[in-house]
């Protein structure tokens, strides 16, 4: 049996890979690389084993040096909608 199955979202196939994966804890961004993780094939949805998932989760809360990166940020703003008459 495949470990991850069928994507839940829309139905493709899942396979493994590794990938860079962003992970957002407590008002932080931390980019994990050489993640694996199944990847939908047809809409690109990933999916996490509990064990990856607790590695990670572990990692943030024992790692003391991280390498760091800037990222740029900035805020949407809506567009106005003009209706068309």
């Amino acid at each position: 049996m495949d470990q991850y199955g069928d994507c839940s979202f829309c139905g493709g196939d899942v396979v493994l890979r590794n990938v860079e994966l962003d992970y957002r804890h407590k008002d932080k961004l931390y980019v994990f690389q050489n993640v694996p993780a199944g990847i939908c094939r047809q809409c690109g949805e990933k999916y996490l084993t509990a064990h990856v998932a607790k590695k990670i989760e572990h990692t943030i809360h024992t790692k003391q040096n991280w390498n760091k990166i800037k990222v740029p940020m900035t805020t949407f703003e809506p567009m106005e909608v003009v209706a068309k008459s």
